[in-house]
């Protein structure tokens, strides 16, 4: 489904300030399923998404399972001595803290299905300075650059006969350490030469800039615009009857 780039980003705050203010794990839920339908309706590669992300699948466990252990309140489930272990309350908390993950991967996800170069024009054409939508742009890419950068040092590793698979977990969290090291230094190297390369061609050389394609709203952008302000007044005001809103 083509969407201006506007919609998407607006889509995107929406969810996200859903996210923080809701405190309930059913209204999270519900946030985090309407996150994925927009994904689906959106046509992303959810299953290659998934794919990349197993391996942080842990980490957030780790994260949840701690948040349980040093919440206090609600009925104990584990104990040990006079230490309170697991208790109701702090596996709330972890779930909720995986829900909200969840809503900003999927939200994360929305904004991979735009173009760089459209991204670019629509923070443009909300009247963001260039140079604020160019650097958030290539901030974008530079995620991938990161990954490629990191993967071939892996497959750097693993070609002096090393297997990543057979090691134990400290001394593969030791390795990647090291390698952290070196993959910022190839980024950096690359920004470089894209600095090199914008000078060359005149960046900022003019204050006004022509874009190849204007964007225009359509009038299902703005149903689409219109039908999620309705939607997340609605469950705010739906939160707030409730108390699950989260009050500052």
């Amino acid at each position: 489904m083509k969407t201006d780039p506007r919609v998407k980003l607006l889509v995107i705050v929406l969810l996200t300030t859903l996210a923080v203010l809701a405190k309930d794990v059913i209204y999270l839920a519900v946030v985090v399923l309407a996150a994925l339908l927009i994904n689906i309706l959106l046509k992303t590669d959810l299953a290659s998404a998934f794919k990349r992300l197993r391996h942080f699948l842990w980490l957030l466990l780790f994260i949840a399972l701690v948040q349980s252990l040093t919440i206090k309140g609600g009925t104990v489930l584990l104990h040990i001595g006079g230490a309170n272990l697991l208790t109701t309350r702090g596996i709330q908390f972890a779930v909720e803290f995986i829900l909200r993950m969840g809503v900003i991967v999927f939200a994360g996800l929305i904004a991979t299905t735009t173009d760089g170069r459209e991204m670019t024009d629509g923070l443009l054409k909300m009247h963001m300075p260039y140079e604020l939508a160019f650097m958030s742009g290539i901030a974008l890419r530079f995620l991938p650059v990161f990954r490629e950068e990191f993967s071939a040092r892996l497959n750097a590793i693993s070609m002096r006969g090393i297997d990543l698979k057979k090691i134990g977990l400290f001394k593969k969290l030791k390795l990647y350490a090291y390698l952290i090291s070196p993959t910022v230094s190839g980024c950096i190297i690359r920004s470089g030469e894209l600095a090199k390369s914008m000078q060359s061609r005149g960046f900022r050389a003019n204050k006004k800039r022509t874009m190849l394609r204007e964007l225009k709203m359509t009038a299902k952008d703005w149903t689409i615009i219109a039908v999620s302000l309705i939607l997340t007044a609605c469950y705010l005001c739906a939160m707030y009857i409730h108390g699950t809103l989260v009050r500052f």
